[in-house]
């Protein structure tokens, strides 16, 4: 199961690099911004994503990509390290294996079909966007499929890992001696 989950954030980790170029995409405009540019560079044959050249709104779209991409695909792998959002509160007085019982509850009544839902609408709308050709209107990215394709892949892992957790949650609930061994190691 670890190998799996270890596969399912990949993405998270490399993308956590792409913090870097929205550092200096937002330098980057808000230099534009104060200098008064608008196009960096332009060409005359258009070019997947980028278009006809790098503007300002160019810069704009790249931010939110960025940010969502992280966002997705970080969410995955904060959610494999225990470091998601969670409602111990209700939890934290009560016995390991109430615990687990509450995460399994959580994991395969709420996270699992909140996952399948915006896998498949998600889908769509990325399927949608790829078929009308989609692209910004004011001189940003193009092919806006690519960056709403991301929505259903980013469900997906982490349904993957929810279906992972919540064996590996069945296990210690069943067997407690066994996983309280391989913790105390």
């Amino acid at each position: 199961m670890k190998r799996i989950l270890d596969l399912v954030v990949l993405p998270g980790k490399w993308v956590g690099w792409l913090v870097l170029p929205l550092i200096l995409s937002v330098c980057l405009t808000v230099l534009a911004a104060r200098m008064g540019w608008n196009a960096f560079v332009r060409w005359d044959q258009a070019l997947p994503v980028l278009g006809r050249g790098i503007t300002v709104n160019t810069l704009a779209d790249l931010q939110w990509y960025i940010f969502a991409i992280v966002a997705i695909f970080g969410g995955v792998y904060a959610f494999r390290d225990g470091q998601h959002v969670s409602v111990d509160v209700f939890s934290a007085g009560l016995p390991r294996r109430v615990q687990l019982g509450m995460r399994l509850f959580g994991d395969l009544v709420f996270l699992l079909p909140f996952c399948a839902i915006i896998f498949w609408y998600g889908w769509s709308f990325a399927l949608t966007s790829f078929n009308s050709g989609e692209g910004s209107t004011y001189g940003g990215l193009m092919n806006r499929w690519l960056i709403k394709s991301i929505i259903p892949i980013g469900f997906a892992l982490l349904g993957i890992a929810a279906i992972t957790r919540a064996i590996t949650t069945i296990g210690e609930i069943l067997h407690p001696a066994a996983t309280d061994e391989t913790t105390s190691q």
